[in-house]
């Protein structure tokens, strides 16, 4: 996580970006808790979508590290399909699926594998979030089988005054199942905080 948030900081420099509101959504919360981490002056807000604060059990990295090998011996098709019958609302639109799908089996196995190793990893966020003083929008899918409502609660917990915005019908990619609704919210969210 910490080697992506220091690729995404450098395109930002190389972009002449001085300073920018954070969104990510899942693993790319992890990376806006990682720059929130490394250089908090430089973020006026951050959007947390989809995503944990939840410390790692001992369940969960082992599982982690038995999908990156799984990654590696059989490819992405048994992790891809394992994912997608998690990843949506009660109803999705097909299409929706089936480009998600597509997109992940075209991901190289093995930098798959190097991102679930990175969130095996992952360290306690916990207190880099009740450290942050911008405005911060916590959001979620009502379906989200990843993001449940009880991480989205701890999640929220640690930050000072979030906004937190619940989507009916969506799983895990609220931003994709609720594009309308969603866009609506980011952007309303970021008016607000904009400094």
């Amino acid at each position: 996580m910490a080697q992506l948030a220091a690729d995404v900081s450098r395109l930002l420099d190389r972009k002449g970006v001085a300073t920018a509101a954070l969104v990510g959504l899942s693993m790319g919360g992890l990376v806006v808790m990682e720059l929130a981490a490394a250089q908090p002056e430089r973020w006026w807000a951050y959007g947390f979508i989809a995503t944990t604060a939840a410390r790692i059990t001992a369940e969960e990295r082992a599982a982690r590290l038995a999908s990156a090998r799984t990654l590696e011996e059989q490819g992405m098709r048994p992790v891809a399909e394992e994912m997608a019958a998690r990843l949506f609302g009660p109803a999705p639109d097909p299409e929706l699926t089936a480009g998600v799908m597509a997109m992940m089996l075209a991901t190289n196995p093995a930098g798959a594998a190097a991102a679930v190793r990175g969130r095996a990893e992952r360290p306690d966020y916990q207190p880099v979030l009740s450290a942050l003083r911008p405005p911060a929008l916590v959001c979620t899918g009502d379906h989200d089988s990843y993001s449940t409502a009880e991480i989205v609660r701890e999640l929220a917990g640690c930050l000072p005054g979030p906004e937190v915005i619940l989507l009916e019908g969506a799983g895990h990619l609220p931003n994709l199942e609720r594009p309308g609704e969603f866009s609506e919210h980011l952007l309303s969210f970021l008016a607000r905080a904009l400094p």
